[in-house]
């Protein structure tokens, strides 16, 4: 019987990292897709227009940051579902 005063231990297994080449190949999924909606948001809003191309590329590359912890979470995801 476990002690009263210590949490109750689970029996889940132990988490293995998500491989690089994982994350590698979500970030590459991810970030041009994001990107892309950015870029097509920028040409949505009249703001935008007086900025032009340099506006369009940095949409873009804002796009491609904010990527970054979705893919993060698709490759955990995917990962999860892989090692079980």
């Amino acid at each position: 019987m476990s002690d009263p005063g210590q949490p109750a231990k689970k029996l889940q297994p132990e988490r293995q990292p998500v491989p690089m080449w994982l994350l590698a190949f979500c970030y590459l999924m991810m970030g041009p897709g994001v990107g892309i909606n950015f870029v097509l948001i920028a040409n949505a809003v009249p703001f935008m227009a007086q900025f032009g191309l340099m506006g369009l590329v940095a949409a873009f590359g804002v796009g491609m940051v904010v990527g970054i912890p979705a893919a993060v979470l698709l490759a955990r995801k995917i990962h999860e579902g892989i090692s079980e």
